[in-house]
């Protein structure tokens, strides 16, 4: 394994005293990021360091003091192995080794932990041994049977079946193909609030004066509007009626990011002065800065509380809780990848309100009125995301309102690039969320090798991503690579053909010269429907039976072999004639389909031939 190949190389470089640092960073980097173990980043150092480590790893403290020491260290040898990186190398241990001070305050603060740390944590402060399994197990049965309450207090209000926009998202997540990081990088610099962002810190300068209550000045709010290019109107006249701007704070767009600015650490309040921030150094950084910004929004501004921050008649009164679905809302959509439709998750949101408040005796007008409240405001929220880059909308329908304005209706919500981007690490915080697409340009042997050490779920990403990068180039080299493929190998390329689909045909009936891939080309026409019926017939030939259901054994397994391929492939006499002659033949394929066929058909007298057959190939043996 590559992980294990370069620690030991790193060992004997100098590193021994590190090994174990070097496998958490390395399992780090292959399971929650690019899986480019040797090329490293500003941004992934940030992640491993003050993300995935305070989240995931309990150590002592001096486990925790050996974290930067290793790191640094596994980066120089790094620098060594392959010289000339782009970001220096050098540049990233310096980073590290300056962040030891924050690295342990990370470490050290609860609200960084994940829920297994919380939970672990606790056990080890109760005396249990984590390495006595009876142990664990006895102290687990205790926790779970605590009330809600005390568990609560531990692991922190944990999601459920019942949290709306959320049904059961923990699990593994599945895997995700994410775009490359400059390309991402792209993406957040060119956002809407990204840009507005950058443009706020650098009007702010080394200071501003704010008023009394913090805002912004009313002058400085005005020269905003122009340069955060948002849409608020200053004095805005409706009819004959002019509405004078009181405070910045009536400015919508301008208040917004700026309550984001602050809430994310680019900008802090100093007495009568905001200032920059500890994270102002994301202007240079657009990933930090989309990430930052979006915990932000969702846990400390909420974009529905700050669209209701004027409430004075009461409207408002489900924004906290409208806020609250909006990080298992972006969970959903990552679990599911599929567009959503926005009128549905407006109506997932109302039933949530409605089991949360009491609203039996309000009228039904006002109910209605107010179920649509929700539905501006969820598509509000959304805009908020859309303007970060995390969310997508497609085929919503805007209509002329009676009172001015525009209403809203239809329409689907997905996560865009940058919200696969941001959810994964998100999601990474609460279960696995693995990323796949480290081998899309990889050569097809190369893949069909990698591929094979994966979980089946991860690799079929994998072969999803590389048939997407090959493009036309994909079935040639993937029927090219299964001739010297291992068994594991040709199922992955036949995984990866049938992702073709009908236009890798030709490609793969060129393996029919070779023997034993004749039967391969003949399922693989059969499941893209492009075979004469006949194709699959094998009457007459035992032989010829005995390997084409072998061969959808090694694909598809037994379950789809008996159920679906033993019967039509042996033809009008039918399989209890095949069955009395296939017997004779010898070989264990012969005993593999006769198995298969005895303990997966779900015809009772079918399997009992099998078995019968299965039988005197035995005994003849």
């Amino acid at each position: 394994m590559a992980r294990d190949r370069l620690v030991a190389s790193f060992v004997e470089w100098g590193g021994a005293g590190f090994e174990r640092v070097a496998e958490q960073v390395f399992d780090f980097k292959w399971g929650y990021l690019d899986g480019d173990l040797r090329n490293w980043s500003m941004a992934d150092v940030e992640e491993v360091l003050f993300g995935l480590y305070p989240a995931k790893v309990l150590l002592d403290a001096e486990g925790v003091a050996e974290v930067p020491a290793g790191f640094s260290a596994l980066l120089r040898f790094l620098a060594d192995d392959r010289p000339g990186r782009e970001p220096s190398l050098d540049v990233l241990t310096e980073l590290i080794e300056g962040s030891v001070s924050r690295f342990v305050a990370a470490m050290n603060d609860e609200d960084n932990w994940s829920f297994g740390k919380r939970m672990w944590s606790t056990a080890l402060a109760e005396g249990v041994d984590l390495s006595d399994e009876d142990e664990v197990g006895s102290w687990i049965e205790g926790f779970n049977q605590r009330s809600l309450g005390e568990r609560d207090q531990i692991l922190g209000r944990l999601p459920t079946a019942d949290d709306g926009m959320l049904r059961a998202v923990f699990g593994t997540f599945p895997p995700v193909v994410l775009a490359p990081e400059d390309e991402l990088a792209a993406i957040a610099a060119s956002s809407v609030l990204v840009r507005r962002l950058i443009a706020l810190v650098e009007f702010v300068g080394s200071a501003r004066t704010v008023t009394d209550r913090e805002n912004l000045r009313l002058a400085d709010g005005k020269e905003l509007v122009s340069r955060l290019g948002t849409e608020d109107r200053f004095d805005e006249r409706i009819g004959d009626k002019v509405f004078k701007t009181q405070s910045s704070a009536d400015l919508s767009g301008v208040d917004f990011t700026y309550r984001i600015a602050l809430a994310s650490g680019l900008l802090m309040i100093d007495g009568r002065k905001v200032r920059p921030g500890p994270n102002a150094v994301w202007v240079e950084s657009p990933l930090d800065l989309v990430y930052g910004a979006l915990l932000a929004m969702l846990q400390r501004v909420g974009p529905t509380q700050h669209r209701y921050r004027h409430d004075h008649y009461g409207f408002g009164w489900y924004a906290e809780e409208l806020d609250g679905q909006l990080s298992p809302l972006l969970l959903g959509l990552y679990r599911d990848r599929e567009p959503r439709d926005v009128d549905e998750l407006a109506s997932i949101a109302w039933e949530v309100l409605e089991d949360e408040y009491d609203l039996t005796d309000v009228p039904t007008d006002k109910l209605d009125y107010h179920r649509h409240l929700v539905d501006v405001s969820l598509r509000s929220a959304l805009d908020r995301l859309g303007e970060l880059g995390i969310v997508e909308f497609a085929d919503e329908v805007r209509t002329p309102g009676i009172h001015g304005g525009v209403e809203r209706s239809g329409g689907t919500a997905k996560l865009a690039p940058l919200g696969l981007w941001a959810e994964q690490r998100v999601a990474s915080r609460i279960t696995e969320a693995p990323i796949a697409g480290m081998l899309r340009h990889a050569s097809a042997p190369e893949l069909l090798h990698a591929a094979a050490d994966l979980a089946s779920e991860v690799a079929d990403a994998e072969l999803d991503a590389w048939v997407d990068v090959h493009g036309e180039r994909a079935a040639r080299e993937l029927c090219d690579a299964l001739l010297t493929a291992d068994e594991t190998g040709r199922g992955l390329a036949f995984r990866g053909l049938l992702r073709i689909g009908p236009g890798a045909a030709d490609a793969v009936a060129g393996l029919r010269r070779h023997a034993d891939l004749a039967d391969f080309v003949t399922v693989f026409r059969m499941d893209v429907l492009v075979a004469v019926p006949d194709e699959m017939d094998r009457a007459g030939d035992p032989e010829g039976w005995v390997r084409l259901l072998h061969t959808v054994i090694e694909l598809w397994g037994p379950d789809a072999m008996a159920s679906a391929w033993a019967v039509p492939a042996a033809g009008a006499p039918g399989i209890e004639t095949m069955l009395e002659a296939v017997w004779r033949i010898r070989g264990e394929r012969t005993e593999d389909v006769l198995s298969a066929i005895g303990g997966h058909h779900p015809d009772r007298h079918i399997a009992k031939a099998a078995r019968k057959a299965l039988f005197k190939h035995r005994s003849a043996g």
